[in-house]
């Protein structure tokens, strides 16, 4: 078995909560745009928003399909857009345990990168915000790139700029199709963030942040 020498991880639901993150940004919409005086009601603007924005679609079609959807006025569009373009990152929270994991693997003696798909301004702005960016020996993010997951070529940039090869890593992530399935196909070892008791991609499944140091050394 190959010793294990570089960890990669997957940003949204994985290290990063999106679903509690959205909802506090939602709130923050809610009151800042006074979507009261449009007879919108709090709990279903934060539901649709949320429901929308886990979707993995252009950020303007998200809030052309919320303005529609609860007829608030079009003028408001362009600075709902600009407000989550410049100010998500302020309202996103990481899954408990968080640092003391990534310190652990940082002492362990691990190189530790980042695949994430998205732009690469609001993505970057999250992981710094979460204050993380120092942990990361490498942080490859779709937008920057031009290529995304579960492409593998995304993947073997990765491993080119942490200088590991497939098999002496471990890649984490929440998604079977664009995390678990191109890193097991791959070779890398391989551990689902998830609730589900198992997953034919996945090598551990693991749904706490807290397990991955001794989960990890395991695998060596």
């Amino acid at each position: 078995m190959s010793k294990i020498e570089a960890v990669i991880f997957d940003l949204d639901q994985t290290l990063l909560d999106k679903h509690e993150s959205l909802i506090r940004f939602a709130n923050h919409q809610y009151e800042a745009f006074s979507l009261v005086s449009c007879n919108v009601g709090r709990e279903l603007f934060i539901e649709k928003f949320v429901v929308l924005n886990h979707a993995v679609r252009p950020k303007e079609e998200v809030y052309e399909e919320l303005i529609a959807f609860f007829q608030i006025e079009s003028a408001l569009f362009p600075s709902m857009l600009d407000d989550l373009n410049r100010n998500f990152h302020v309202f996103v929270i990481g899954y408990p345990g968080l640092v003391d994991m990534l310190h652990a693997l940082k002492q362990a003696g691990y190189k530790i990168g980042m695949i994430t798909n998205g732009r690469a301004f609001y993505q970057l702005s999250k992981i710094k915000s979460l204050g993380i960016e120092d942990y990361f020996d490498d942080i490859v993010i779709s937008g920057a790139v031009g290529m995304r997951k579960p492409d593998h070529a995304i993947f073997q940039l990765a491993l080119a700029n942490l200088e590991v090869s497939a098999e002496r890593t471990v890649f984490v992530g929440d998604s079977v199709k664009a995390d678990m399935v191109p890193s097991k196909q791959m070779g890398m070892r391989t551990v689902l963030k998830s609730k589900i008791a198992h997953n034919e991609y996945a090598d551990v499944v693991c749904e706490n942040l807290f397990e991955l140091p001794n989960i990890i050394a395991r695998f060596a």
